[in-house]
């Protein structure tokens, strides 16, 4: 029995201890993720088509839906600068503006056109202001920049004697 425990001894001692190989684990996480991939892309594809509904439709509306072309605008600005309008309420001036705006028109032969008239177009302004609120009804001291907006579109193609003046954008409003 001597000899078999000196036989083992020396057995364990010339050859190497086998381990476990550590790639296993890493084997066995790449699996799962991949099949954790598999399933929750699957579900996300059934929920997708399940919500998408079904491939023959019960009833078919053929609708013709004409478009209407709108005619493309070549969109010029001209600036307006350093307007000064009186705030009217009940006759009386209660404040003024100096207001910064931008004239709508299209095409540059219509921007010319805004131009060469400017003069007559800023004394028209002042002239429809000076007798007429731009305030709110319940508020003369706030300003209805709709109206006023409104107000310099009709001037201008009254001025021009014709509707060249597509919009006006109020660029800025100073208040004293």
């Amino acid at each position: 029995m001597a000899k078999e425990e000196d036989k083992k001894a020396e057995n364990t001692e010339d050859t190497p201890v086998e381990e476990k190989p550590k790639g296993s684990s890493k084997k066995l996480l790449v699996i799962g993720l991949l099949l954790g991939l598999l399933l929750g892309g699957g579900a996300g594809f059934g929920a997708f088509m399940m919500l998408s509904g079904s491939d023959a439709p019960a009833e078919q509306n053929e609708e013709v839906v004409v478009k209407k072309e709108e005619p493309k605008i070549d969109a010029h600005f001209v600036k307006v600068e350093r307007v000064n309008i009186p705030l009217v309420s009940k006759g009386r001036v209660v404040g003024n503006l100096i207001a910064d705006f931008s004239i709508k028109v299209d095409g540059n032969d219509n921007k010319m056109e805004v131009i060469v008239n400017l003069p007559e177009i800023r004394d028209a302004i002042l002239r429809h202001f000076s007798g007429k609120s731009i305030g709110k009804k319940n508020n003369p001291r706030s300003i209805d920049y709709p109206m006023l907006k409104q107000a310099i579109k009709d001037i201008s193609n009254k001025i021009l004697k014709k509707p060249l003046v597509l919009d006006v954008m109020v660029v800025q409003v100073k208040q004293f």
